[in-house]
């Protein structure tokens, strides 16, 4: 039996675009039985730093055969990252590491995430932690783990260890007690600097230990997104990390229950954290917010390079007002503003076209029906209240009332709104001009109609950005601008090298 060529993965093999020793075949369909042509390949592949199976459909037959080649190679020393993430490993996928010493030896960089390992995993990540000496980052977020394998990591950590990168996010439940302990662990750590707890939800406590952990390492990424901590407690995390003199690279604080009352206060904390890369998105931050994030952003030691407010709340005025705020910015290259409004701006209402259509349409019912019947029942009439016209030409202007006024007090109210649609889509075109710094802009899903658009990429490319030529990404969904050499989409989250943890 012998399956057709997958011409994904050998096109992704022929564009390797680093080097041989980086073998990247993600997201290729990639199934146990599929996947043996290539693994008998790499048998005779002589080096491998990077290897990454991610999301493909391998289960762990496909690990124990890496086992096997993995063992038998005369490569025993160097680097490894092993990119796993997202296929259908299960438990015992891990016990294969475990028993290849070569593996455990040489594993720096180890991403398990989106698999379902569950609490059956705990005695061997247990076994990987101590024995992978060089491991510096393991991600085992949304794995189906609990405060069993939690405490487990705990429990392997010692003060020996190098590891600096921890996603745990997306695993439930924990308790307070093992992640307590798991985070006492990590602050007596002397290399760790970036840790991911989305979607864990964090008590005071846990605040307090992370606090300590802010304080006594030197993080450079915290992602908290989901993690409910309000806004009393972001208040408290923020102050702590504003005291040192660290640079965070990434802060996540999305759909952390912020509120407006309190997020001056975190505005200015945050302006006192030399951050390159904060996400704020799915909080209620409001129209009302948008002084506290001006304030933020026009602060001359604002390091922001891409700042993420989707879902805020803000409306197209606190759009306009996030985007004036960058003329003063030098820093900021990246914004993604999506789902702000419900607002939907359509086209220009003519007054007159719409006028004549109306009229038109009454006069042909006219025409149609030059002797209207009465279709009022005698028990409706109220005699008392009934009033007569002075003269047929008072009946006439009654009747036109009743039938235009109604359309055209609609049509103005619409003209009306068009010219404020227009005045706002101005007024965002101009604060695009003066965001000269601005590489990539995400303003999906706003109620922008086809001509807004239109005009938003026309002053966006009238004025240089970089080197680069102006691109947009515009669809149904989507209204992405960018220039050359920034990607706007198209990269899964999880696949994003820059922000891995």
């Amino acid at each position: 039996f012998s399956e057709a060529p997958n011409k994904k993965l050998l096109t992704k093999l022929y564009n390797l675009e680093v080097s041989e020793d980086e073998i990247i075949v993600s997201d290729c369909g990639l199934q146990d039985l599929s996947i043996t042509p290539f693994l008998d390949a790499l048998r005779s592949h002589k080096t491998i730093a990077v290897l990454d199976l991610s999301h493909n459909l391998l289960g762990n037959q496909t690990i124990e055969r890496l086992q096997h080649i993995f063992a038998s190679s005369s490569h025993t020393y160097g680097g490894l990252t092993l990119d796993l993430h997202c296929n259908r490993l299960g438990p015992t996928a891990l016990f294969q590491i475990c028993e290849c010493a070569i593996l455990t030896n040489r594993l720096e960089v180890l991403n398990l995430s989106g698999n379902r390992l569950t609490d059956a995993c705990s005695s061997y990540l247990f076994t990987i932690l101590h024995k992978s000496k060089a491991l510096y980052s393991l991600n085992v977020e949304q794995c189906s783990i609990t405060s069993r394998t939690v405490q487990k990591m705990a429990d392997a950590l010692h003060e020996g260890s190098v590891l600096s990168h921890l996603s745990l996010g997306k695993n439930n439940p924990i308790s307070s007690n093992s992640m307590l302990n798991l985070l006492s662990k990590l602050a007596s750590l002397t290399r760790f600097s970036e840790l991911s707890l989305t979607g864990i939800k964090l008590n005071r406590l846990m605040v307090d230990k992370l606090c300590l952990l802010a304080q006594s390492s030197c993080l450079s990424g915290l992602l908290l997104g989901g993690t409910s901590i309000g806004p009393v407690e972001t208040i408290r995390l923020t102050k702590a990390l504003s005291c040192t003199s660290q640079e965070l690279l990434r802060l996540e604080l999305s759909n952390c229950g912020l509120t407006t009352p309190d997020f001056m206060q975190i505005c200015t904390n945050l302006s006192r954290i030399n951050i390159l890369d904060l996400n704020l998105g799915g909080n209620s931050i409001n129209m009302e917010g948008c002084d506290a994030l001006q304030g933020m952003l026009v602060d001359p030691q604002c390091s922001i390079r891409s700042l993420t407010l989707d879902k805020c709340n803000l409306g197209l005025a606190g759009i306009i007002c996030v985007i004036r705020s960058l003329s003063e910015n030098g820093q900021l290259e990246e914004l993604r503003m999506a789902e702000n409004t419900k607002l939907v701006l359509g086209r220009t209402i003519n007054f007159d076209e719409d006028m004549q259509e109306v009229s038109t349409t009454t006069e042909q019912k006219q025409c149609n029906n030059p002797e209207p019947t009465n279709d009022i029942a005698p028990g409706d009439i109220d005699f008392e209240n009934m009033q007569v016209p002075d003269s047929e030409d008072e009946a006439d202007d009654d009747t036109h009332r009743a039938v235009s006024g109604p359309h055209r007090s609609c049509a103005s109210s619409l003209q009306k709104n068009s010219y404020s649609s227009c005045q706002i889509i101005q007024e965002l075109a101009e604060a695009l001009i003066s965001a000269k710094q601005l590489k990539v802009l995400d303003l999906s899903q706003n109620g922008l109609s086809e001509e807004a658009i239109q005009s938003l990429y026309s002053a966006w490319a009238s004025v240089p950005r970089g080197d680069g030529m102006a691109r947009k990404h515009v669809n149904k969904e989507v209204v992405h601008f960018s220039v050359d050499g920034m990607k706007c989409c198209g990269l899964k989250p999880c696949c994003r090298r820059d922000l891995q943890l």
